[in-house]
């Protein structure tokens, strides 16, 4: 006999699709940042919190306790670390231009770190020279630094360091000198970050600020489809409890087409810098019971991985 509980009528799903789209105020087929930001366009840039609202720093405070649990809430990030360490390092090596590659070791910052899940996998990495992780919630990071504890060579290594802060309060080099673009990362890691964020656009600016020349974007977020109201919300923290409820807001959901959007219309704060971006791969992903998480299925249905590539 079948639950009644995951019986979902398509014909209602395309009805909440297209009444979600109309209270949200905007097509999910266009460009969503400018909505989302007018939201909140009398934050500024010297705001911190401008990043990340008080409701979301109170929902992951609330999942400090157990985020090092590979089985409790935060389970399906544990699950998706070894994906991301693939994406970034695979990316880097068929795509990276070996002219203005560091051969020094990577300096990366994870932006959104949470309790160092992928940070700590950075760090361990022997390419990665150093890697800072921040993050806005202070309950957060005190489990990331307690877990850096039980590792010694965490501790005494001296590559990774934690900082609590959002990325617009890191310092921005001023011009394109040697000193000051040694000063800014080769890689940026903004994994499950900006849709939880209320103003994307400015976090994207803020990264793409800090990145040097050769260096890289990661992303990885979700398509504001009705496929992926399904999958995330509906069935993922409603009904089968994989995600602590509340997570997700579909209409904080990035499409893939706006994320290249984004990208091709960017332009640099940085003075001389003749900044460009190239986005070089983009793929879906899927979680599978029982089999974790595979790149499959199209890049703008559900969830995504993008890498954009400075050139400049």
């Amino acid at each position: 006999m079948q639950n009644p509980r995951i019986i979902v009528k398509l014909p209602l799903l395309r009805e909440f699709h297209l009444t979600a789209s109309k209270k949200q105020g905007f097509d999910t087929g266009k460009f969503s940042f400018a909505h989302i930001n007018n939201i909140y366009r009398q934050q500024t840039r010297a705001h911190s919190n401008a990043t990340f609202s008080a409701d979301e720093l109170l929902h992951f405070n609330a999942l400090a306790s157990t985020w090092w649990d590979a089985n409790g809430p935060s389970r399906l990030l544990h699950k998706m670390n070894p994906l991301r360490i693939s994406f970034i390092f695979d990316t880097i090596d068929r795509y990276g231009i070996r002219s203005l590659s560091r051969e020094s070791g990577l300096k990366m910052l994870d932006v959104g770190c949470g309790g160092g899940i992928l940070t700590e996998s950075l760090a361990r990495n022997p390419r990665v020279a150093s890697v800072t992780g921040i993050d806005m919630s202070d309950e957060v990071l005190a489990v990331a630094l307690q877990h850096k504890k039980q590792d010694p060579a965490l501790v005494s290594g001296g590559k990774l360091q934690y900082k609590l802060c959002s990325l617009l309060d890191l310092p921005i080099a001023e011009a394109a000198s040697e000193r000051q673009v040694e000063e800014r990362y080769d890689a940026i890691t903004l994994f499950e970050v900006l849709e939880h964020v209320p103003n994307p656009s400015s976090m994207l600016q803020a990264a793409t600020e800090r990145v040097r020349p050769g260096g890289w974007i990661f992303v990885s977020t979700v398509n504001r489809t009705a496929v992926a109201y399904l999958t995330t919300i509906l069935m993922g923290e409603k009904i089968l409890n994989i995600v602590p409820e509340g997570t997700h807001a579909w209409s904080k959901y990035i499409n893939e087409k706006e994320l290249r959007e984004w990208f091709a219309e960017h332009k640099t704060n940085v003075p001389g810098s003749g900044e460009h971006w190239d986005i070089v791969r983009s793929a879906g992903c899927i979680y599978l019971p029982f089999v974790g998480w595979k790149f499959a299925g199209p890049r703008d249905i559900g969830n995504y991985f993008l890498a954009a590539r400075r050139l400049q």
